[in-house]
């Protein structure tokens, strides 16, 4: 079931509607990934259950895939040349099983989608060259149009309603109604100033476009950010939340966190209110004593920067979760 007023506020005390910036949900770095069998680095030794599987047993509800332009065709889905396992080899399959997912348990609330393309060339050319030439950033707005439906898309559109940008939208009038969002997805462009310069140009404002940006704050497109480090960045992080933006972040990079069972960066991201704390660990793996849940979510929570005081796990979700493996 979803929340449990539907948005019609008996209670007195609940004065205020939930948005879906009031929450707080688990996420998944590189969610598609899989261990290669001889691993150069110890970066790549972890592995993901396939994205209904995280969504239904592990309660992630933020997913990170990179896309890479094949030239024959389609977008591909893995890491590089040297970390290629992959649950989802398409970008279409990926999205094909976040929405099958989607479709059969309709009452979540809504999942967020980072997308992160990839080149080869960037490494030694211009990276707005390449870009260009591949179309790779027109492909993934394309698959997004023609693989998930748009009555289950919140678009910047969407968002920005009346308001001139964005940013106006965000900080002035707030994010969509929770209760409205439900089923829904949101898919934001990961990537650089100038990849993202690329899509703006064909998307000014964002207008007609599918996913949002990481923009500078005084961009009219501000809405989202990404600052993978909770401890360095803790301050800003909670700053960002609490005027009204939403925040990535990450619990763990490399392996570091795991193989101490160290987590300071963990607690650091829980504590400073951004919206979706990735992992490469969703669930216990054998061997290792460290994972990452949210305390108390069923499975997400209420965010404890910019949620109402009367809010519960709860009112944010409460759909039935599968036991882990």
């Amino acid at each position: 079931m979803g929340s449990s007023d539907n948005g019609a506020f008996d209670d007195p005390n609940k004065t205020e509607a939930l948005r879906i910036n009031h929450i707080q949900m688990k996420g998944t770095h590189n969610s598609y990934h899989l261990e290669p069998l001889l691993s150069p680095t110890r970066e790549y030794m972890y592995s993901h259950e396939p994205l209904d599987v995280q969504a239904s047993q592990l309660g992630v509800r933020q997913f990170e895939i990179d896309v890479w332009w094949d030239p024959r065709g389609g977008l591909r889905v893995y890491h590089n040349q040297y970390d290629s396992g992959t649950t989802c080899p398409t970008f279409e399959n990926c999205l094909n099983v976040l929405l099958s997912w989607s479709n059969e348990n309709p009452e979540h609330h809504p999942i967020f989608v980072w997308i992160e393309p990839k080149d080869w060339p960037e490494q030694a050319t211009d990276v707005t060259t390449t870009l260009e030439l591949s179309g790779i950033l027109e492909d993934i707005e394309q698959e997004i149009a023609q693989f998930w439906p748009i009555n289950k898309t919140i678009t910047p559109d969407s968002v920005r309603g009346g308001r001139d940008t964005l940013k106006e939208a965000v900080t002035l009038d707030g994010w969509p109604l929770l209760e409205d969002s439900r089923g829904k997805a949101v898919f934001i462009l990961l990537a650089g100033p100038q990849t993202r310069d690329l899509y703006i140009d064909d998307h000014p404002g964002l207008a007609g476009a599918l996913m949002f940006t990481l923009s500078d704050e005084s961009s009219g497109e501000a809405a989202f950010f990404s600052l993978t480090d909770p401890i360095t960045n803790g301050g800003e992080i909670t700053r960002l939340v609490e005027e009204g933006y939403i925040v990535r972040s990450r619990a763990d990079s490399g392996g570091e966190e795991a193989d101490n069972n160290d987590t300071t960066r963990r607690d650091a991201a829980l504590e400073t209110g951004a919206h979706t704390i990735s992992t490469d660990y969703p669930t216990q793996v054998d061997g290792i004593d460290y994972w990452v849940e949210i305390p108390g979510g069923s499975p997400s929570r209420c965010n404890p920067r910019s949620s109402p005081d009367w809010c519960t796990s709860e009112d944010i979700e409460m759909l039935p979760i599968t036991p882990s493996l």
